[in-house]
C-alpha cells in the first residue's frame, strides 16, 4: 500500500507547534512572555497556529491538498511575528529579543516555506508494505538454461580490405595537428 505524505502539510504543522510553544517562552527582557507583553497579538498568533493545525488535520483526514484559506493564515502569522520582532510593543520597549521571538520567527518562516512547497505540489511517497520476494518463473528459468547450454557462435574471420582506389593527387583527409610538432607555426 502506497501512502502519499505531503511534505508541506507536515512542515506547516511543525511550524504551527513551534509558534504555539514560542508564546510561552520569553520574547523580550528576562521575564516577558508573549502572554505578558502583547495585548491582542498573542491571541491572534495562537488563533493562527491553531487554524494552521486544523487546516493540516483536514488535509490529512481527507487525503487532499491543504485548504485554500491556509496560506492566508500563514501570511497573517508571518506579518504579526515579523512586525513584533522589528517593532516591539510598548511594554517591551528597549528590551532585547529572546528565544521566544526567534522560535516564533523560525516557526512562521517554516510555515511560509511549507506553504510554498504545498503550492508547488511537492510531496513524499512512502511505501508502507514489505517488499515481495522475487518469484522464479519456469519460462525464464528455461531460457536461462538454454542460453547457458548453447555454445557461443564461432568467431567470424575478418574480411580483407578492398584495394585502395585513392588518388593522392586528389582529395585526402587532413591529419590532425600535433601540438608537439616542431614545424608548426
Amino acid at each position: 500500500m502506497r501512502q502519499r505524505i505531503d511534505l508541506g502539510a507536515g512542515l506547516i504543522a511543525l511550524g504551527a507547534i513551534a509558534l504555539l510553544v514560542s508564546l510561552f517562552l520569553h520574547w523580550y527582557g528576562s521575564d516577558l512572555t508573549a502572554w505578558d507583553t502583547f495585548e491582542i497579538v498573542d491571541w491572534a498568533l495562537a488563533a493562527c497556529a491553531v487554524a494552521a493545525l486544523v487546516g493540516v488535520a483536514l488535509a490529512l483526514r481527507d487525503a487532499a491538498s491543504a485548504p485554500s484559506w491556509l496560506p492566508a493564515v500563514v501570511l497573517a502569522a508571518l506579518v504579526l511575528v515579523v512586525s513584533q520582532v522589528i517593532d516591539p510593543p510598548p511594554a517591551a520597549h528597549g528590551e532585547s529579543r529572546h528565544a521566544g521571538a526567534w522560535v516564533a520567527l523560525g516557526g512562521v518562516a517554516l510555515m511560509a516555506l511549507a506553504t510554498a512547497l504545498a503550492a508547488a505540489s511537492i510531496s513524499v511517497t512512502v511505501d508502507v508494505r514489505g517488499r515481495e520476494r522475487r518469484r522464479r518463473v519456469a519460462a525464464v528459468d528455461r531460457r536461462e538454461a538454454a542460453a547457458a547450454a548453447t555454445p557461443p557462435p564461432p568467431p567470424v574471420a575478418p574480411r580483407p580490405a578492398p584495394p585502395s582506389t585513392r588518388d593522392p593527387e586528389r582529395t585526402e583527409t587532413l591529419r590532425p595537428i600535433d601540438p608537439s610538432d616542431p614545424g608548426r607555426e
